[in-house]
């Protein structure tokens, strides 16, 4: 298969960057990652980088000779944030930041910013990409600043980006840890420890659940398209409540327990992606029903 070109992703240890690592090499691209842990585990033509965004140097020898980066690498998820504010303005701004310069200096075709839908806050649903920006915690500001510098790194040194919000993903391989852990992968978990499940609040808010393949088929539609310089909205465009959620698993565990802990601060009620944009010009669309994708994931890991 002829090369159809270098992709470096950053992050590419995590659930999304190891799919991703996975569909670029079936799609015959040369694949660099820079992540800071120590992963072994990948295909032995992927050349691994350990090093943090937040060394500059390292940035630059991880963009060299690539023609495109998938930006995935920062610190994720809500609450962290507002504990400890200064390791994501570090992680998720300072790092953008340095691989923007890194990648603008090597003369990389095209820049994909993993954003997120936590930018839209409290904006009515369905969210469009043209929805005036409503960050409710420092996770979202971070993600919001790292959008405005692929902007200014356009306008100073004419590097091509996409901006892709991602909704709530969800995969069999997603963290399930009780600190780290997000929604789906640790109700499975607790779940099949026989454990209560935690719910925030009434369980009465909704997510926009989009599956981790789906996502990954979006980036490297993007990377692929001859658009450029946008915001592109990647959700299932559904949404099902909490609730709805535990009743899924109730189809397996019926006798699953839980229980309601207080409402967390700087979350949005409601998110629901429009993702007519993206359909119109990049010809991506979700694949994966996202109940059934659920129920799939769970079924999976539940067995």
């Amino acid at each position: 298969m002829k090369l159809k070109g270098n992709v470096l992703v950053t992050g590419g240890a995590g659930y999304i960057g190891v799919e991703l690592v996975n569909q670029l090499l079936e799609f015959g691209y040369g694949v660099t990652v820079l992540d800071k842990k120590d992963y072994q585990l990948f295909n032995k033509g992927v050349r691994y980088i350990q090093g943090d965004l937040q060394n500059a140097a390292r940035c630059v020898m991880a963009c060299a000779n690539q023609d495109y980066v998938v930006h995935l690498g920062g610190k994720p998820r809500i609450p962290e944030s507002f504990v400890n504010p200064d390791a994501y303005f570090d992680d998720n701004v300072v790092g953008t930041r340095n691989i923007l310069t890194a990648a603008s200096a090597v003369g990389v075709s095209k820049f994909i910013f993993a954003s997120s839908s936590s930018v839209y806050g409290n904006n009515p649903t369905p969210h469009k990409p043209y929805h005036k920006p409503d960050p409710l915690n420092y996770y979202a500001m971070t993600k919001l600043f790292g959008e405005h510098l692929c902007k200014q790194y356009k306008n100073m040194f004419d590097l091509n980006y996409n901006i892709l919000r991602f909704f709530t993903v969800y995969s069999v391989n997603q963290p399930s840890d009780n600190e780290g852990g997000l929604m789906i992968g640790k109700f499975a978990r607790l779940a099949k420890e026989d454990k209560a499940l935690t719910i925030h609040g009434d369980g009465h808010f909704k997510r926009d659940y989009i599956h981790v393949t789906d996502v990954v088929s979006g980036i490297i539609t993007s990377l692929e398209s001859k658009v450029k310089n946008e915001i592109f909205n990647l959700g299932s465009g559904e949404n099902i409540s909490v609730n709805e959620v535990v009743d899924i698993i109730r189809e397996f565990k019926p006798d699953v327990k839980t229980v309601n802990l207080n409402q967390p601060r700087g979350y949005a009620i409601d998110t629901l992606a429009d993702v007519s944009k993206a359909r119109k010009l990049l010809g991506w669309a979700p694949e994966v029903n996202q109940k059934e994708g659920i129920r799939a994931t769970f079924k999976e890991i539940l067995k």
